[in-house]
């Protein structure tokens, strides 16, 4: 099942905690560590992936710490899950089939439904940035109107505007 690693999920915390900051104000490894009971090893080691990948920037010094280095509704879901855990990849064999050590590769009937499934689950992470996840305003309705996905999607992470009415 897709599942976020915990990598990922430190470096969600990290962002929107520094989302919630005036710009220029730095946040430590030290403040986010303490804030959220994260190993500080670990999540120095995000942070420094983060800016590595330039999602953040990193400010040396007594006084030092990070800061993101672009708005958080000009910086991708996709742009944090790339930094921390690598591309998304549904399967092995749609990114390199030369490498996926698969042994159904020949027989394989799932590669192009896979490659298909992954475009689009990139798609998807691309249509959300860190001010969506910030304020919780991933409208569901509307991507399923606009992604044509069905209405069994099971959360809703917005209520429609005229949700009184429809109650």
């Amino acid at each position: 099942m897709l599942k976020f690693s915990k990598k990922v999920e430190y470096a969600l915390i990290s962002m929107l905690y520094m989302a919630e900051r005036s710009q220029g104000e730095l946040t430590t490894s030290r403040e986010i560590s303490e804030s959220f009971n994260i190993p500080q090893e670990l999540i120095g080691k995000v942070l420094q992936a983060l800016a590595k990948h330039g999602c953040i920037t990193s400010v040396q010094g007594v006084k030092g710490g990070y800061q993101l280095t672009r708005l958080p509704g000009e910086i991708l879901l996709t742009e944090i899950l790339n930094a921390v855990h690598g591309p998304v990849r549904v399967v092995n064999c749609v990114d390199d089939p030369e490498e996926c050590g698969c042994d159904q590769f020949d027989f394989c009937n799932m590669r192009n439904p896979m490659e298909t499934l992954q475009f689009k689950l990139i798609e998807f992470f691309n249509s959300i940035s860190l001010r969506d996840l910030h304020n919780n305003s991933i409208d569901i309705q509307e991507l399923t109107r606009k992604h044509g996905a069905r209405k069994s999607i099971p959360v809703q992470l917005v209520e429609p505007a005229n949700a009184e009415e429809t109650r």
